[in-house]
Formats: C-alpha cells, sequence, structure tokens
C-alpha cells in the first residue's frame, strides 16, 4: 500500500488534514484507533478564549500576534495569522457539504452554555447553539426555559438556572424549568437513556408533534427554550428547524456529557467529507511503529495488518496528547510511544502538576509534546530532523489548550498547515 500521504490519527486534527490533502488531489489514508475525542467535546471550535491572565478574550485574530508573541513556542507560531484564518474558513466551507454548519460572530467570540450552566466564550458552533437570529434576538427577551427529559440522567436544568443567573447576560432573565415525558420505549428503562438514545427517538420523527406540544406546555411563554443537544444524530437540521416551527420557540441546544451529539455530528461530517473526496478511511487499527532510514519515515505497521508495510511520501502523526494515547507517562519519564520521537519535560516529576487540582495557572504537564521546526517537523530522541514526517494537534509542545481555549484551534491549524507544507513538496 502507497499513498502521497497516511495520517495517523482520526481526531479533528489529522481529518482536517487529509481533508485538505484530497482537496489537493493527493492520495491518502488515515488510521484511527477506534472513537476521537471529538465524542467528548461540545461541538464548538475554540481558537482563542482566553488571556494567559485568564481574562476573555472578545477578538481572536486581533490579538494572536500579540499572544504568541508573549508565548514563542506555543504552535499557532508556526502557522501565520492569515494561514490560521484560510484553515478556518476552509473548515467551515468543508464542513458545510456536509449539511453542518459552523456559525461564527464575524471575527469576534460568543458564548455557549455549557452542562452545568456555566458560560464559555468559543469561535464556531453549530446552527442550534449560536446564530445570527439567536443574537438579534436575545437582549430583547428575558424569559428562558430550561427543559429536559424526565430520567434523563445528564443535564439537571435547575443546577443550569442557578449558574446562568450569576452571569451578567443573564441578570435581567428570567429563568424558569422543567421536564418533558420521555416517549415510551418497550424494554428500556428511561434513566437508562444517554443523549445519543434520545438522538435516536428524535430521528425516527414519529415523536417530534408529541415533543413539541409537551415543551409549549412546559416553556409556557417563554421564548427561548434550551434543552440538552439530543435533537438528532442525522437529519438534524430538519429535527431542529421543525420543532422551532412547532413550538413558536427559539430552541437552544445545550452539550452534554459524554457522549456529546454535537461533538459526534462534528466527527461524522468530517469522517464524510474525508471519504467522500476519496480518502481510504481504517478504523480500529493502531499503528505500532516504522523504519527510519536517512531521516525519513520508509513505511509503518500496524497492529492488525500484519508483515503489510504502509508506504506513503509523507506521514502525519496526530495522535492527540495523554488522553488520546498520543503521549504516555510513567513514573519517571514521558514518551510519544510510536517514533520515540524527542519531548522536552523536566526529570523532576513533582514539577509536571500543580498543587492545587484547580490551579488557576492550569498544569504544566498539559504543555507537554512533541517538538518540531517551524514546519512541524519532529526530531527523533537522537536529536534527527524527520523530514517526511508532520505532528499536529494535541501532540504538539507549547500549549494548554484547557486554559486557553485553543484546543480546536490549533488542532485544525497545524492539520491544515501540515497538509500545506505536503502539498508544496
Amino acid at each position: 500500500m502507497n499513498y502521497d500521504c497516511i495520517i495517523i490519527g482520526g481526531g479533528i486534527s489529522g481529518l482536517s488534514c487529509g481533508i485538505k490533502c484530497l482537496s489537493e488531489g493527493l492520495s491518502c489514508a488515515l488510521i484511527s484507533t477506534g472513537m476521537s475525542a471529538l465524542h467528548f467535546s461540545s461541538g464548538s471550535i475554540d481558537l482563542l478564549s482566553y488571556y494567559p491572565e485568564g481574562k476573555v478574550v472578545k477578538s481572536p485574530f486581533k490579538v494572536l500576534e500579540e499572544f504568541t508573541e508573549k508565548k514563542p513556542f506555543h504552535p499557532y507560531t508556526k502557522c501565520s495569522t492569515e494561514v490560521i484564518k484560510e484553515a478556518i474558513l476552509f473548515f467551515q466551507k468543508e464542513t458545510s457539504k456536509e449539511d453542518l454548519q459552523l456559525i461564527s460572530n464575524s471575527d469576534k467570540n460568543h458564548f455557549h452554555v455549557t452542562t452545568l450552566g456555566t458560560i464559555k466564550p468559543t469561535f464556531l458552533s453549530q446552527k442550534s447553539v449560536f446564530n445570527n437570529d439567536y443574537m438579534e434576538t436575545f437582549p430583547g427577551k428575558t424569559k428562558i426555559a430550561l427543559i429536559t427529559f424526565k430520567g434523563f440522567r445528564d443535564f439537571y436544568p435547575a443546577i443550569a438556572a442557578d449558574n446562568l443567573t450569576k452571569h451578567k447576560l443573564f441578570k435581567d432573565s428570567t429563568i424558569i424549568t422543567g421536564e418533558v415525558e420521555l416517549p415510551e420505549q418497550e424494554g428500556i428503562n428511561k434513566h437508562e437513556f444517554r443523549s445519543i438514545d434520545i438522538g435516536r427517538i428524535f430521528d425516527s420523527m414519529e415523536y417530534i408533534e408529541q415533543i413539541a406540544n409537551s415543551i409549549k406546555v412546559v416553556a409556557g411563554d417563554a421564548e427561548f427554550v434550551g434543552m440538552p443537544a439530543f435533537i438528532g444524530i442525522n437529519d438534524f437540521n430538519t429535527i431542529h428547524n421543525n420543532l422551532c416551527e412547532m413550538t413558536g420557540k427559539h430552541i437552544y441546544e445545550i452539550p452534554t456529557l459524554p457522549p456529546s451529539l454535537l461533538g459526534i455530528r462534528l466527527d461524522s461530517a468530517l469522517k464524510s467529507r474525508f471519504t467522500a473526496l476519496g480518502g481510504i478511511f481504517i478504523p480500529g487499527d493502531k499503528v505500532e511503529g516504522g523504519k527510519i532510514t536517512n531521516n525519513k519515515v520508509d513505511y509503518i505497521y500496524t497492529r492488525n495488518l500484519k508483515g503489510i508495510k504502509l508506504k506513503a511520501k509523507n506521514f502525519v502523526l496526530t495522535t492527540g496528547s495523554f488522553f488520546s494515547g498520543g503521549l504516555t507517562a510513567d513514573f519517571n519519564m514521558i514518551k510519544e510511544p510510536v517514533f520515540n520521537l524527542k519531548i522536552d519535560y523536566p526529570k523532576d516529576r513533582s514539577s509536571w502538576r500543580s498543587k492545587e487540582f484547580f490551579h488557576n495557572q492550569g498544569h504544566p504537564f498539559l504543555n507537554f509534546g512533541v517538538k518540531t521546526n517551524s514546519m512541524l517537523n519532529p526530531f527523533t530522541s537522537s536529536g534527527s530532523l524527520l523530514k517526511n514526517l508532520f505532528c499536529t494537534g494535541a501532540l504538539l509542545a507549547g500549549y494548554d489548550p484547557i486554559k486557553e481555549g485553543t484546543g480546536s484551534g490549533v488542532a485544525i491549524s497545524t492539520g491544515f498547515y501540515a497538509a500545506k507544507q505536503i502539498t508544496k513538496k
């Protein structure tokens, strides 16, 4: 098997890279071990949410250069502001071709509500989370209903309402809470449902009118209705539009605990786009290593394809951080397990973390990752530069995606930038 590019890792960064490579006419295969971190995500795209001191960023692109000057080893320094803009626009365009609209507030961040009713700044959100109609209508509305299904254990409206009322955006709002009955499902206890189970009920379209009528009764005269994000998995745009029309209300989706339907929709759209462009998707397999000759990766091998050398002109390693297994740690060392790439980290293990779990400066280990040059080529543990291997996304060193709110932005931008380097060859 021989390709122009083989991507190791099936998350948002790897898929962004693959879609860009395919759009430029390259042959591309992607190997994924299984479910990506998108299934645990909000489904929104964070570009840059917070300054280092914790203040909310209003307009990410206006402060990116200032931000990277203060953080010279950040992955954003590898990409220019123009490349990051190009990457985000490309990402929006490609997901829209799979009927997933990602909406921005022009060049500014907007806020989305979390499962607990806290407020987070983000740059792109799905239409049921943020759109121009919501933005224009919300300031004049003072009554909001937070509604869930009876028995659903992953969203508690009373907790969310209590937290929302503490935020200045909702200081003049009246927030009510309520529950609607879940349509009876034979042989299934309603307390066992997760968001994906309820999403399938919506997908059937069988109970939409019944659910809409229940929402109208519980919401009363509230014009905005916040509900857990379980309004369909596949034809969610049609379902959401129908529900808004039937209730006469703005239905707002709130990300749930995993599995997150908003993240699953994004994952599904990217995989569909990748395969539609001719990409070869190899799920459920793990790359165990490769052969390096003259500072180039010659081939890789996987757990399932025994004895088969997977060859390509270029390789992209985008296996994520500790959460996804892209980095591993024991008591004495941190390692990149596929190619044993160079990672900078202090040898004193006690300095890997902060003493407080919720420390306002986060934890140092979140900044650990693979060291690369300006073109995202990594170094081996012995210091040799691998010319045809590129590293992207959460695998990279030099940033804290949680503290900064840069996770998806770095993933998309570095994946896109790696693809640009590959297409230049």
